[in-house]
């Protein structure tokens, strides 16, 4: 029995949940923060809205890419920072996750230069369609690697996250050109696409995992 100066201790949920949330949070906010100051450094000296906010989404790929890579080459800090049971289950899940957060860091790396390019950045823009172009294209082969190597719920899960993905693009994106199309809005930029898409198939990753129950804190 505890005495009355005791305190239950947190439930593991919980503290794991505060745990990835803060190491997550941070993280972004850091990565976040520095890619602001830098795109107002002289070496950019700013960028237009769209390049900001797709700078911004692909800082996002890159953070959530390289948590899901450390902490699958790591399993000790990974299951305090992933949604996983033990370290077990990442290493089980090695090759799938590990190809998984490449793949999200290349994405992640294609869209920042693009987002870097000439005329608004400093990136030359042969340079930056080459990084954007070898990222998306190897990001793509290992995402179907991970199409391959991925199990039955996994596999599930990827389909219905693209079929999400083929839903939510039509309706928003092409809504949007819809709206534009007859004048109420403006048209979107070429980047505002690019930014549209990765965040919407983000999204339909998440609502898909999330309705197999896979996002309850373990």
């Amino acid at each position: 029995m505890m005495s009355e100066h005791e305190t239950p201790a947190a439930p593991r949920g919980v503290r794991k949940l505060l745990i990835s949330g803060l190491f997550g949070g941070v993280a972004g906010f850091a990565a976040s923060a520095a890619l602001l100051r830098f795109v107002g450094s002289d070496a950019v000296g700013g960028l237009d809205k769209s390049a900001t906010i797709a700078a911004l989404v692909a800082v996002l790929y890159l953070v959530i890419g390289l948590m899901v890579a450390l902490g699958t080459a790591n399993p000790a800090l990974g299951a305090r920072i992933l949604n996983v049971e033990d370290a077990d289950e990442l290493r089980e899940q090695h090759k799938v996750l590990s190809l998984s957060g490449v793949s999200m860091v290349l994405w992640g790396v294609a869209l920042l230069a693009l987002a870097l390019a000439a005329p608004d950045g400093p990136l030359p823009q042969t340079i930056a369609l080459a990084i954007a172009a070898g990222g998306l294209v190897v990001g793509t082969v290992l995402s179907m690697m991970v199409y391959r190597a991925s199990d039955e719920l996994m596999l599930a899960v990827n389909l219905e996250g693209g079929a999400l993905s083929y839903g939510l693009v039509f309706v928003l994106v092409g809504g949007w050109a819809m709206l534009a199309h007859l004048g109420y809005v403006a048209p979107p930029a070429p980047l505002d696409l690019l930014s549209a898409f990765y965040v919407l198939v983000l999204a339909a990753s998440f609502i898909a995992v999330g309705r197999r129950g896979m996002l309850t804190v373990r």
